[in-house]
């Protein structure tokens, strides 16, 4: 079973509620009165407490719930009008019934729906109270009369406060729509993509600043058609395009690349991708078009050989793949380990897939001739420096034993010369 709709929520429980209420102000007024019947109970347990539970089983059922509601409300003015003929026209509860049908009307339908609303109470009344002979007691005991003015601020109160959610409800929503339609504009006026809404003959409804690149503002005014934009030999082509977007089911996408004709008499190759939104009635009512510019990607001549092929839009993808591929290779190349660097200067230009192709081939060739060269002299090297520090410890050996030989012999020469001039100074003269 469907849900039912949003209204039909919010007034089940406000209506249950009410009318359950209702049943205990009425059978007060019956004691009071000294008059009860199975008569009247039967009915009441019925109209008062089964059927707000059927009328909201009506609005899940039915296929227009909201529909069903309103409908509800319409029944819920007989009802009242009747049970106010069948009272007699009590005054307290009579000005509760009719103010709860009045809140009702006017909170769902303002002047026009209050007015229907009141027509049907009585009518109601005045039909029920000539069944029952238009017997008029406006009389109430203090219980009564007590029951029915709480039972009428407490209701109004919550009226009051559901309308107060409701709209704050829709003031949020409507700030939060406001913002996100700004951050919309802010992208659409920012992003390098043609973004346009088009009606379902092919008009521009709105444009992006991006057009403005490329055309005369009054190319993609308001009114203006899209088709004229279009490059004369992929017209007929684009206008297809439109008509499946229209026709496509909602949440769908579809593609397509053609041309369009700047406003210098050159064309741009793009890839538009196009959306259809729906009114409530499933019909096509705009077409929201994203067109990605792919020729600043391409030469002329790739351009003119693409645009003879017509190649899908999955081709696009696949240049960033390898283009993606190639740097990744770059990459490798630069980690530490590889005696070889990037070239400096700006990135290379492809200019279609097959120079991608020859860049990852020439990469790939120049990658094992370096290593196998670091494989040759990467150990040549390593000899060299250990042959180099022995070298250096030998040095430093032999010019150690050397200063230790001088060290030696300078001593040992000292000592002689002192021990030659002491035996001169003790061994006496003879006589001359």
């Amino acid at each position: 079973m469907p849900p039912a709709h949003r209204l039909a929520l919010n007034n089940y429980a406000p209506r249950t509620a009410a009318f359950a209420f209702s049943f205990l102000a009425i059978g007060i007024l019956w004691i009071e009165r000294g008059r009860f019947s199975a008569w009247e109970f039967f009915p009441a347990v019925l109209t008062l407490l089964v059927y707000p539970h059927l009328a909201y089983l009506h609005t899940r059922i039915v296929a227009d719930s909201k529909r069903a509601e309103l409908n509800n409300l319409y029944a819920d003015a007989l009802l009242l009008g009747a049970w106010t003929a069948q009272l007699h026209f009590a005054l307290w509860p009579s000005v509760g019934l009719l103010t709860a049908v009045c809140l009702n009307s006017a909170a769902h339908g303002h002047l026009s729906r209050l007015l229907r609303s009141l027509a049907l109470f009585g009518a109601a009344a005045g039909a029920w109270g000539a069944v029952t002979g238009y017997h008029f007691k406006p009389d109430t005991g203090p219980v009564v009369t007590a029951t029915c003015i709480v039972g009428i601020l407490v209701y109004a109160s919550w009226v009051g406060s559901l309308a107060y959610i409701r709209n704050r409800n829709f003031v949020r929503t409507r700030d939060a729509l406001l913002t996100s339609e700004e951050q919309f504009r802010f992208i659409a006026e920012n992003v390098t993509d043609m973004v346009s809404m088009l009606d379902t003959r092919g008009r521009f409804l709105y444009a992006s600043s991006s057009y403005a690149k490329h055309f005369e503002r009054d190319a993609f005014g308001s009114g203006a058609d899209w088709l004229q934009l279009v490059h004369p030999e992929d017209r007929e082509q684009a206008e297809s395009f439109l008509n499946a977007v229209a026709a496509s089911s909602p949440g769908s996408t579809r593609r397509m690349q053609l041309r369009l004709v700047s406003a210098n008499g050159s064309w741009r190759f793009i890839e538009c991708t196009g959306n259809p939104v729906r009114d409530k009635t499933g019909k096509p009512k705009t077409i929201v078009l994203v067109a990605h510019d792919l020729s600043a990607f391409l030469d002329s001549e790739s351009l003119a050989r693409i645009a003879a092929k017509r190649a899908s839009a999955e081709n696009r993808d696949f240049v960033a793949e390898e283009k993606q591929i190639v740097l990744d290779l770059q990459d490798r190349l630069a980690r530490p380990g590889s005696s070889r660097r990037p070239e400096s200067g700006p990135p290379p230009r492809f200019n279609s897939v097959d120079d991608i192709h020859r860049y990852i081939e020439a990469l790939a060739a120049r990658r094992p001739e370096e290593d196998r060269r670091s494989r040759i002299w990467r150990p040549l090297e390593r000899i060299t420096l250990m042959l180099a520090l022995a070298g250096s410890f030998f040095n430093y050996y032999l010019l150690s034993v050397l200063d230790s030989i001088y060290s030696l012999s300078q001593s040992h020469a000292v000592a002689v010369r002192a021990s030659v001039k002491t035996g001169q100074a003790i061994v006496p003269r003879g006589p001359a």
